[in-house]
């Protein structure tokens, strides 16, 4: 083979070529730190490396998504202490107060406070950590509870209605009435015998249909009690016309009709109103001070991969209960403040036992975050050891030995100098040094 100029010449240009691009990349190595800092450094590895970094990402992403749980939880827990406090607040005063040595007075004075519990448990109960409501499930821009209208549209039933004849002439919107109250209690006023005002009988139920009061004569305000059922809630029925007055105020009823008596004068029916017809019902949906809006379905947080855990309470499970033996909080403290302004003693020893109920459901939910919390905390624990195990591993794939690094370097510095002094002298000389 022939050795020409030309081939010298790019030999030698090439070797200064490969011996500067080591150079340049010892020095970039040297710089970052990293022996791969692009993809042809080492192929394989750049793959390991970045699968490596993307697992990083996803736990530091699931670590902060704890730290967000965990705070939340805490926040949520300083409520359900404020709302503690206050229950054990009311529960003192209710034992106070169920004492023979209490008064008309201080059971009056005592109504105020139990009031401003309540209001204060409405607000625990819709609290928030920034824009997001505390206690409302997955809905946390909604508030958890809101209040009802103590007036609500009775349901008219008119497929009992014993008489057909009457039935087929039946014009529901003359018998227009409205529920005045709070209650849990499914009540149904059942017309037992037909007839106009004070002459109609009728018969309460506040179990839904199952047992019934004694019968007695319909009036246009009625108060919703089965004697021999469960404990007045004060709810009334008050039957009124389009304008919501009642009937008795726009001249349909004698002036001189005393509602107040069972006994009946003798009045021509056509005067006395409408004929309530037997069978007719006026149904009443339960209508608590205080209703849940929220969600019952929880916010959950990833603590392991296909494992999560809910990390929130709902204010239904807190202060309203779910199941039998749980307690609407907000109902029993209505009556509570109804027993003390009515100076009823006996009321508030029988309601106390519910009160320990109301603090054991906030005790329950207490003890949900606690442990909610401590899962959390084990988990942020491995999520950290897990990070840094990768990063271990990141650092063994992807980091350079800087001392073997600074070693190359200064071999690739002599060859590169070595490559252009020999370059030098192995290029053609030029003209006048050929001709001296």
């Amino acid at each position: 083979m022939r050795v020409t100029e030309t081939i010298k010449r790019d030999q030698v240009l090439g070797n200064i070529q490969r011996n500067a691009q080591k150079l340049q990349d010892l020095q970039l190595e040297m710089a970052t730190g990293q022996r791969i800092n692009k993809p042809s450094d080492d192929p394989l590895g750049a793959t390991m490396a970045q699968d490596i970094v993307t697992n990083i990402s996803k736990q530091r992403q699931r670590l902060a998504n704890l730290a967000d749980s965990i705070s939340w939880l805490e926040r949520s827990e300083i409520e359900l202490i404020k709302i503690n406090e206050f229950l054990d607040k009311a529960k003192t005063l209710v034992m106070s107060q169920s004492t023979s040595s209490a008064n008309e007075d201080t059971r009056n004075a005592t109504a105020g406070e139990i009031k401003d519990i309540r209001d204060a448990l409405f607000d625990a109960g819709n609290a928030r950590s920034g824009k997001l409501y505390l206690f409302s499930g997955i809905k946390s821009l909604t508030p958890a509870i809101k209040h009802n209208h103590i007036l609500q549209p009775a349901k008219v039933e008119t497929e009992k209605i014993v008489q057909s004849d009457i039935r087929d002439l039946v014009d529901v919107t003359q018998f227009q009435a409205q529920f005045e109250g709070f209650s849990n209690n499914p009540y149904v006023l059942r017309i037992t015998e037909s007839g106009p005002w004070g002459r109609a009988r009728y018969q309460i139920s506040d179990d839904g249909g199952q047992n019934w009061g004694p019968e007695l004569s319909l009036r246009p305000v009625v108060d919703m009690i089965n004697p021999s059922g469960k404990e007045s809630d004060q709810v009334k029925l008050k039957f009124s016309d389009d304008r919501g007055e009642l009937q008795n105020k726009v001249n349909l009823l004698p002036d001189a009709f005393d509602f107040s008596s069972e006994k009946v004068e003798d009045f021509d029916i056509s005067e006395l109103g409408p004929v309530f017809p037997e069978g007719m019902e006026f149904v009443f949906t339960p209508n608590p001070p205080i209703s849940f809006i929220g969600s019952p379905q929880k916010k959950e947080t990833l603590i392991a991969d296909g494992i999560t855990v809910p990390v929130t309470v709902t204010a239904n499970e807190l202060l309203l209960g779910e199941g039998e033996i749980e307690v609407d909080t907000f109902s029993l403290l209505m009556s509570l403040e109804r027993a003390l302004e009515t100076n009823d003693g006996s009321v508030l020893a029988e309601k106390l036992q519910e009160l320990e109920l109301a603090l054991e459901q906030v005790l329950k939910q207490r003890a949900f975050i606690g442990n909610t919390m401590r899962d959390l905390q084990e988990a942020q624990q491995k999520q950290e050891v897990q990070i840094f195990d990768q990063e271990r591993r990141l650092s063994e794939i992807r980091d350079a030995d800087l001392a073997e690094s600074a070693l190359h370097l200064k071999t690739a510095e002599l060859n590169n100098r070595v490559s252009l002094d020999a370059g030098s002298r192995l290029i053609q000389p030029s003209l006048t040094d050929f001709l001296r």
